[in-house]
């Protein structure tokens, strides 16, 4: 069984980060943030306010990223660290 979760709790997102998985992270606008986390069972999609303990806990246990997209009809997350030309 897999777990696919949309969360809006940051302090419940940052509980879900572990060891066995890659998180990614992007900031909106000022403490607007949108993070995902997967691993070979758990993908975990956070779009939030955080404050800024919350926000560098994150960034002590993820990337950052200028896109974050999850595809849920392939069961996909597609992440970009760099700036794409159209």
């Amino acid at each position: 069984m897999r777990l696919f979760a949309k969360v809006s709790d940051p302090e419940l997102f940052l509980r879900a980060l572990n060891e066995a998985g890659t998180a990614f992270y992007r900031i909106i606008k000022k403490n607007l943030v949108e993070a995902v986390y997967f691993s070979s069972n758990r993908t975990v999609y956070f779009k939030g306010d955080m404050n800024p303990k919350q926000f560098n806990a994150l960034k002590a246990q993820a990337y950052p990223s200028e896109k974050i997209h999850v595809d849920e009809v392939r069961g996909q997350v597609e992440i970009s660290q760099f700036e794409e030309e159209d």
